[in-house]
């Protein structure tokens, strides 16, 4: 059948957004979360255990003290601080703990307190922690530092009614802090925290604020997450209209709307603002969603323009480019955003390997997949099983599958799948079509099966049996685009039943117009029906999206029937240099003696 593989296809959500995998983190945020996602509180670290402290030196740049009681250190109170240190450097953390809050308490020195506080909450002992904070505050009610932790052990105990003060204080000290707290106020609140009381403290901080966007943008997003939808999204268009330049609210706006109404927004509000390059990439990848890859593409390379190493653009750009089979571009700017960022982008070593695996380069193809780890693993393994089969190289082929785990019943039909592929792939094609025929027994009428099943009869010559399944696949799945396509090739390349071929295939190409498999499957159709200059033009189009040998094996015959052999044989030379091997470029030369 005209150019597919049994593979299942990487899906899309792993391959093209952005956040599955490669795109994952790059397109995540408000743009496209439910809603900003609450994270825990990070105005100190909390969970992190305090390192041994000088006393001469227990202020820091911070938190300068002033006014310190006079503490005549006894003999008592040195034995005291030596327990509370020695405890815990054996892990005494409770121990710890409670010597030095009976120290602070016993001294009312800020920086005992502080020391007791970092103590507290290095052992887990987070209530002591609120006791040892306000004791360091009461001794320093200037420092910033104390007001900070208090507030920090406050909101992780959803105690937000205590925290609003010390929230106040904050914002009146550090005006100039003011607009990017509001911005990402929606952080400090953990899963667990109550979103009514949320909801009010926001609008108790904002409320002396109106004219402020990040305010507004605060505002929205608590009413968000109470489910108070409308009215975030009125407060979300005062926000851009305080401050015009600033992608937050735009961003979040398309968020919060229904997905059939969110392309719409996003291009109106591009059109609002030209130059905000993030709103460019959120438009980009939303298109994406709704395989438009070639609008998303123009935006991603218009980003590209105003900031070359966009790291965002380079993946998106490179894997809508893989997406359409320009692997020239795709392999430019995966290559590129990996040597900017090698680490974080370590999974596209998956869709290089693709690119090499589609350019024939085994070698090159094996070498990356086996580099690949975490969640796309099992898509290279599967990739690379596939290659060593077709290497010939069977026996290393069958030792990777083995090593496949099956924890699933569709991890299971996956490895009868790959079974099957690696005999197909060697040409023992009776043992595939037996590997498969044992999978339908243990799982009747599995569609993907079926399917694999009817390639493996088709390539045996085994017409009925071939139609046979790729029916019973139909009548399982009506929509499938890869049924209707395999069933509309089946039967064209027979030269049969040419009325239902059109119509299969006229189903599958208005799923995906844009797919050079149907497209070349009904290229074909119309030289089967004696259409030839249709067929050229849609063999042409076909070719040009897809480098595949046997689209070009189709093309050039066409092209030769049209009495144009010089064209045919520049088409099959080029086709010829990439898989020499190639099945449909031997028979099709066999026919027409191209060479």
């Amino acid at each position: 059948m005209a150019c597919m593989t049994p593979l299942k296809p990487i899906p899309l959500s792993l391959r093209l957004a952005g956040v599955g995998v490669a795109l994952a983190w790059l397109l995540g945020g408000c743009s496209t979360a439910p809603a900003p996602q609450a994270k825990p509180v990070a105005a100190v670290p909390v969970a992190s255990a305090p390192a041994a402290v000088d006393n001469d030196q227990a202020s820091d740049d911070d938190d300068k003290f002033t006014n310190l009681p006079k503490i005549e250190l006894s003999d008592e109170l040195l034995i005291r601080f030596l327990v509370g240190d020695i405890a815990l450097q054996r892990g005494g953390g409770q121990l710890a703990a409670q010597t030095w809050h009976d120290l602070a308490k016993r001294t009312h020195d800020p920086r005992v307190a502080k020391r007791a506080t970092e103590v507290a909450i290095g052992t887990g002992q987070l209530g002591l922690a609120r006791e040892d904070t306000q004791i360091w505050i009461d001794a320093a009610p200037e420092s910033q530092p104390a007001k900070q932790v208090m507030l920090s052990l406050l909101l992780r105990a959803n105690r937000l009614d205590e925290a609003k003060p010390y929230l106040e204080s904050l914002l009146q000290a550090q005006p100039k802090e003011i607009s990017p707290f509001f911005a990402q106020l929606h952080l400090l609140w953990d899963k667990s925290t109550d979103r009514n009381a949320v909801l009010k403290l926001t609008e108790e901080l904002t409320a002396p604020y109106p004219q402020l966007s990040e305010a507004q943008f605060a505002h929205a997003v608590a009413l968000a997450n109470v489910g108070q939808t409308d009215e975030a999204l009125k407060l979300l268009d005062k926000a851009e209209a305080l401050k015009p330049n600033w992608e937050a609210p735009v961003l979040y706006h398309a968020q919060l709307l229904p997905e059939q109404d969110r392309l719409d927004y996003l291009q109106a509000a591009q059109k609002r603002h030209p130059k905000l390059v993030s709103l460019q990439a959120s438009l980009a990848k939303e298109l994406v969603t709704q395989k438009r890859f070639a609008e998303a593409r123009v935006l991603y390379e218009q980003v590209l323009v105003q900031q070359p190493t966009n790291l965002e653009a380079l993946v998106g750009s490179g894997l809508v480019s893989l997406q359409m089979h320009d692997l020239e571009t795709a392999d430019k700017r995966l290559g590129a955003a990996i040597k900017i960022a090698p680490t974080p982008t370590s999974n596209l070593r998956f869709y290089m390997a693709q690119i090499a695996e589609e350019r024939h380069r085994s070698d090159e193809a094996l070498g990356l997949y086996e580099q690949v780890e975490g969640e796309m693993k099992p898509f290279a393994d599967q990739r690379r099983i596939r290659l060593l089969a077709k290497a010939g190289r069977v026996q290393e082929a069958l030792a990777l599958l083995d090593a496949q785990a099956t924890s699933d019943d569709d991890s299971k039909v996956e490895k009868i799948q790959l079974n099957a592929q690696i005999w197909r792939e060697a040409k023992q094609y009776p043992k595939a079509y037996q590997v498969l025929s044992d999978g339908l027994l243990a799982t009747p009428d599995n569609p993907d099966l079926l399917y694999d099943r009817s390639l493996v009869a088709d390539l045996m010559d085994n017409d009925a049996a071939a139609e046979k399944d790729l029916r019973r696949m139909l009548e399982l799945q009506p929509d499938s685009v890869q049924g209707l396509n395999a069933l509309g090739y089946t039967l064209a390349n027979r030269n049969r039943a040419l009325e239902e071929a059109a119509k299969l295939l006229e189903a599958a190409i208005a799923k995906e117009p844009d797919n050079p498999v149907i497209i070349d499957s009904i290229g074909w159709l119309r030289f089967r029906q004696g259409k030839l200059k249709e067929a050229r033009d849609l063999l042409s189009r076909a070719h040009g999206l897809m480098d595949d040998p046997e689209i070009a094996a189709h093309y050039a015959e066409v092209l030769w029937a049209l009495g144009d052999k010089a064209t045919a044989r520049k088409v099959y030379d080029a086709a010829l240099q990439i898989d020499p091997a190639n099945d449909s470029l031997q028979e099709t030369n066999k026919r027409l003696g191209i060479r």
